[in-house]
């Protein structure tokens, strides 16, 4: 059975977001998408982690750009896994689950667009993967390089403006702050024909809310609350 829904970061809240035993578990729990954030290192090498600086998640100090991927090695994710490469993760993903890929301060980074994007087709993912950002000249910059990848931007709260952008980007996805939506806003995005995407839904009762639109692709923390409330199990019936 395909869980349609979004493993934030993976499986966060059981597993080290944004290591391999997060993906792994996300997989395994038969979801159709996972999130990830990429960064770049001092070399230049696509590196998954959310923060740009590898305090709050590794044993280390200090900003990703200022170490080499070799350097990056060697320090530990809670004490058990390293940081690891965005090809790594699209390898262990490949034919298996679709990534959102979420470019995380790109002003840091002088060329990553073309970077991520060279190791999604080394990997051969391009109809697997889509690429987000709150840096919409970002986004800009990945259409201008490749009309084939599939972007949306990454936005707070949804007004009028943004089916503009979505227009002009050619894009695919909008990935919007579940809390500031209503029920106008979807079906905006239903006869748009837009794939919207939320972030991050935890409770039940806003899992109840979207499950209401089933066009919508929610993103979640808690990804066996979620299964069991959307995908419950049949009950067994006695004899």
């Amino acid at each position: 059975m395909m869980v349609r829904g979004i493993g934030h970061r993976g499986y966060p809240v059981k597993y080290p977001e944004n290591t391999m035993s997060s993906f792994q578990a996300t997989i395994e729990l038969g979801y159709t998408h996972m999130e990830l954030d990429v960064h770049l290192s001092k070399d230049g090498v696509p590196v998954v982690m959310h923060d740009h600086r590898i305090d709050r998640m590794t044993d280390g100090t200090g900003e990703i750009r200022s170490y080499s991927f070799k350097e990056l090695q060697e320090f530990k994710v809670k004490s058990v896994e390293r940081i690891p490469t965005l090809e790594q993760v699209l390898q262990l993903a490949k034919n298996r689950i679709i990534v959102s890929i979420e470019l995380k301060d790109t002003k840091l980074y002088k060329g990553i667009e073309e970077k991520v994007l060279k190791v999604i087709e080394k990997v051969d993912m391009l109809e697997q993967v889509y690429i987000i950002s709150f840096n919409h000249q970002s986004l800009a910059n990945i259409r201008k390089i490749s009309k084939k990848v599939k972007i949306g931007p990454l936005v707070s709260k949804l007004k009028r403006p943004h089916f503009r952008l979505i227009n002009k980007l050619d894009a695919q996805y909008i990935a919007v702050k579940q809390d500031s939506l209503n029920e106008e806003d979807i079906k905006k995005c239903e006869e748009v024909g837009i794939q919207l995407v939320v972030w991050t839904v935890n409770s039940e009762d806003r899992m109840r809310f979207f499950k209401q639109f089933p066009s919508v692709l929610v993103t979640t923390d808690e990804l066996e609350k979620y299964k069991r409330l959307y995908f419950p199990s049949p009950k067994k019936v006695s004899v």
